[in-house]
């Protein structure tokens, strides 16, 4: 009976597993007038978007709790949410709590924090290398990389965004 019982909370818990994102929303693109910080759209979603992001120098000890040295943290003001943020740039609604004073070396490695609020008030982490975004480049979840119709022509169940 107690092995009938653990099969069967292993298998429940797989099945629940297999319901979860693969991919976090958070990306950082390529944009006309430098690197842009993105939250991928999940259609019907309510009231979704960015909410506060911070970069830091990526220390190859940190983790999502802790990445490294700070260089640039913004936060909105309360119902202020978007999709697309230009990295270094606060935009109207969003607070410096941390201005970017330094230039980003294309070989160093960067941690993206960000938090978006929707349903539930989600957040999302990415590390990446400025030289990885060339024109129409896409980096997202644990640095991977590739290009922005690639990334757009993915399934939004595989970034957490399920029909109801």
């Amino acid at each position: 009976m107690k092995w009938g019982r653990s099969i069967g909370v292993v298998v429940l818990a797989l099945l629940l597993s297999a319901c979860g994102a693969e991919f976090t929303p958070l990306f950082v693109a390529s944009g006309s007038s430098g690197p842009v910080i993105g939250w991928r759209e999940c259609p019907g979603a309510k009231y979704d978007g960015i909410t506060e992001v911070a970069l830091y120098r990526w220390d190859h000890d940190g983790t999502a709790d802790d990445p490294g040295e700070l260089l640039w943290h913004i936060k909105a003001s309360d119902g202020v949410a978007l999709h697309r943020i230009r990295l270094g740039i606060a935009p109207q609604g969003f607070t410096t709590r941390h201005p970017l004073a330094v230039e980003l070396d294309p070989t160093s490695t960067y941690a993206l924090r960000a938090n978006m609020t929707s349903d539930d008030l989600v957040s999302g982490f990415l590390t990446f290398r400025p030289r990885q975004l060339a024109a129409g480049r896409v980096v997202f979840s644990d640095g991977d990389e590739e290009s922005r119709t690639s990334y757009e022509d993915r399934d939004n169940e595989d970034f957490g965004c399920f029909d109801d």
